[in-house]
């Protein structure tokens, strides 16, 4: 989750060279390529893949809308508080899809931690005094999309990885994320990106190592363990993180009702793990 925060900044800085498009493709280029050596570790089950094929092209369809949505969003508004966003909405999304897909019941305190989230959320956007344009300009529609989209990945990869290994899993997603963009966009193949500075390329291995080869597994791989609901509530751990690298790298200085809403969001995860560990120790 740390890695997540910080690539929030990493985008921001990233957003000031190219264009999304061409920033997802090379990030997803790379991933692939980093990942693609753990293949010779695992057997590839071609008929478990064929027979989950078309859920992994449409994960690959949200992750692209993610992707998208994220360095749009960071390019038009604020890093830290774009994360906080995107975090504090994903769980609530996935937590009422999660419902209505499989039919299961939330407990009070899931529930007091889910209304603290969007509490939260609330706040942050400051909706009181927000309407459509100021909505788009600030970039806060793509944080919202882009925590509807994640969300709907999250709830697939629990089910596809139930069958597949979430490492295969990745590296099929990245390969297809990349073919999609480059089919719908070729322009993205920019060679300019080898011609970029330093600055560029720390910010772009951070955000393509850290936030995607290894934090994007990473959540995978506790999606397929912990499941959906309890994998994206670790997500509100990464407003903390992401703000306090977009002050020290963006200076970017949230006001106090950020902060406040931040504070309410690592509540509301406590509160869901809590509530899951407590129902597991029950069974048990």
């Amino acid at each position: 989750m740390m890695f997540w925060g910080l690539s929030w900044t990493n985008a921001k800085i990233l957003g000031e060279y190219f264009s999304p498009l061409e920033l997802m493709f090379w990030r997803f280029f790379f991933a692939s390529i980093i990942l693609s050596p753990f293949l010779y570790f695992y057997n590839l089950e071609l008929k478990k893949i064929q027979s989950e094929f078309f859920k992994i092209i449409i994960s690959a369809i949200f992750l692209c809308f993610y992707n998208f949505c994220y360095f749009k969003g960071t390019q038009l508004g604020y890093a830290g508080l774009g994360a906080v966003i995107v975090t504090s909405l994903m769980p609530i999304f996935t937590t009422i899809f999660t419902g209505f897909f499989y039919r299961k019941k939330i407990n009070l305190k899931t529930k007091i931690g889910i209304f603290l989230g969007i509490f939260s959320g609330l706040i942050i956007l400051q909706i009181w005094k927000l309407n459509i344009n100021q909505l788009i300009k600030s970039g806060n529609i793509y944080f919202i999309l882009g925590a509807l989209s994640w969300s709907f990945l999250t709830i697939l990869t629990q089910n596809i990885t139930k069958k597949i290994s979430n490492i295969i899993y990745s590296i099929i997603l990245l390969i297809l994320c990349s073919l999609i963009i480059l089919f719908f966009h070729p322009q993205s193949l920019n060679i300019k990106i080898f011609q970029a500075d330093s600055r560029f390329w720390i910010h772009f291995l951070s955000v393509t190592i850290g936030g995607l080869a290894f934090g994007t597994v990473s959540y995978f791989y506790a999606t397929e363990k912990l499941g959906a609901l309890r994998a994206s509530s670790f997500s509100f751990l990464v407003p903390l993180s992401a703000i306090l690298f977009s002050m020290a790298i963006l200076d970017e200085i949230p006001d106090i009702i950020s902060l406040m809403g931040c504070f309410l969001a690592v509540i509301s995860v406590i509160l869901i793990n809590y509530s899951s560990n407590s129902k597991k120790e029950d069974r048990q």
